[in-house]
């Protein structure tokens, strides 16, 4: 058994020259560390999200307005104004959701027709060599 104790192979960093632990060899190239990005804060994520996407606050404060004014309608017992106010409301919901999956849509189209190919761009340059 203390044969085979000393024929295994011992796993970890491997002290160099000096007495100090070597975890990676001379001539490996370390990457920079990644930068720490400033937590956005709700002010600046609304502001971003108005600037990009400025047609779904505008369809929500439209659903809003419809359901308020239609709200006060049935409290006034204007069941005709209350019931077209809704079916406003309704619509203006549909459309706020159109538009938002438009924007989804918009940001998920490429232009590509066809994926990139990784394995024919090494064929070509072999080729012009």
């Amino acid at each position: 058994m203390g044969a085979q104790a000393s024929r295994t192979k011992t796993e970890g960093p491997i002290p160099s020259e000096g007495g100090t632990v070597q975890l990676v060899p001379d001539d490996t190239e370390i990457p920079p560390m990644p930068r720490m990005q400033k937590v956005e804060t709700f002010e600046e994520k609304l502001y971003r999200k108005f600037t990009s996407e400025p047609l779904v606050p505008l369809g929500c404060a439209v659903t809003a307005y419809f359901l308020g004014s239609g709200i006060k309608s049935f409290y006034n017992r204007d069941a005709a104004r209350s019931q077209k106010m809704m079916r406003l409301r309704v619509a203006a919901q549909m459309s706020t959701i159109a538009i938002f999956v438009g924007y989804a849509g918009f940001d998920a189209f490429t232009t590509n027709l066809r994926p990139k190919q990784y394995g024919t761009e090494k064929a070509e340059n072999r080729s012009e060599k």
